[in-house]
């Protein structure tokens, strides 16, 4: 039903858009709506031939809004927003990089005060931290680090977005902390995490990504400093995430293998067999749901043997030692 809504108001706004011919003090309007509605219908069905089309209309739209215009900061968002879709389905670069310079241009048009501001800089640390994971220029996270924080602080406890916005905050230092190795960047992931998660109680439609990423910065920090009680709480955590994932779910491959990856750092710190049974079991129902042609079967075989491997050598069952090999 709402496909078919969605189609049918493509159709009233492709009529619209005709009775409103260049020149016509509404063909912003009309563009900008059509656009707005192909973009939606995108993520609806996820057809390319409707973003790529949304995204020249924007472009249109956008030369009706000059420099000095109210509305430009606007259409330059819409533009963004648009070539940030398409990198993230087709990963080519200019399109990126042309989102990173168009939400540049709107951040210049939301000044301290500006109702827009906290969008543009959540905008533009985002471009910026997907350009970052592309091609690993420091400066392009630090930069979204410092726009995250300044967007936080637009965000106070009270507000609806603040867990998105600490969530975006924790998940760059994240990225900071793997590539410097600064503990201060990873404890204050962690509190961040713990932040978020409060804003997400039992039945939050965002709680397993919560749970999950606290559970994962846990776990990084137990590596970094040996602290028993971060693996137990990750540990913990992750066995609620799994509860949250039930067969069929998209994210259980991802949860089983994390609940099976902390069990097996905790068998190699305290030697108990049931953390390592346990830990097989698991990485036996995550293979299930990797076959033959998946990218991560290799990784998932790679953790099974390695804990089939530790088990032989507790228990020297040929079993596990065969099937390992």
């Amino acid at each position: 039903m709402e496909q078919w809504s969605s189609s049918l108001i493509n159709l009233v706004y492709r009529a619209t858009l005709q009775l409103g011919p260049p020149g016509h003090s509404l063909r912003y309007l009309f563009l900008s709506n059509l656009a707005l509605n192909l973009v939606n219908r995108f993520q609806q069905r996820a057809i390319m031939s409707d973003l790529d089309e949304a995204i020249e209309l924007h472009r249109a739209a956008l030369l009706l809004r000059p420099l000095g215009h109210t509305e430009q900061s606007s259409s330059l968002k819409n533009l963004a927003i648009g070539l940030q879709h398409r990198f993230h389905q087709r990963g080519i670069m200019s399109d990126l990089d042309e989102a990173t310079e168009l939400h540049q241009a709107a951040l210049l048009l939301c000044p301290p005060g500006h109702s827009g501001r906290y969008f543009s800089l959540n905008n533009l640390a985002l471009s910026l931290r997907d350009r970052f994971l592309q091609r690993g220029i420091m400066s392009d996270l630090d930069e979204a680090i410092e726009l995250h924080r300044a967007a936080l602080l637009l965000r106070p406890p009270s507000h609806s977005d603040q867990s998105s916005s600490l969530n975006n905050l924790a998940a760059s230092l994240r990225d900071r902390f793997r590539q410097r190795g600064i503990m201060s960047d990873l404890d204050e992931t962690i509190e961040l995490n713990r932040a978020v998660l409060l804003l997400r109680p039992p039945g939050h439609s965002e709680r397993f990504s919560s749970l999950n990423n606290l559970a994962a910065s846990l776990q990084d920090r137990f590596r970094q400093q040996g602290i028993m009680s971060d693996l137990d709480e990750a540990i913990e955590l992750n066995r609620v995430a799994l509860f949250l994932c039930p067969p069929g779910h998209s994210e259980r491959f991802s949860s089983l293998n994390s609940l099976a990856n902390c069990l097996g750092d905790r068998f190699l710190q305290r030697g108990i067999m049931s953390d390592l049974d346990e830990a097989i079991v698991l990485h036996h129902a995550a293979l299930l749901l990797r076959p033959p042609d998946h990218s991560d079967r290799s990784s998932s075989l790679n953790n099974l043997a390695l804990d089939l491997r530790h088990r032989f050598l507790q228990q020297s069952i040929m079993s596990d030692l065969d099937e390992a090999i």
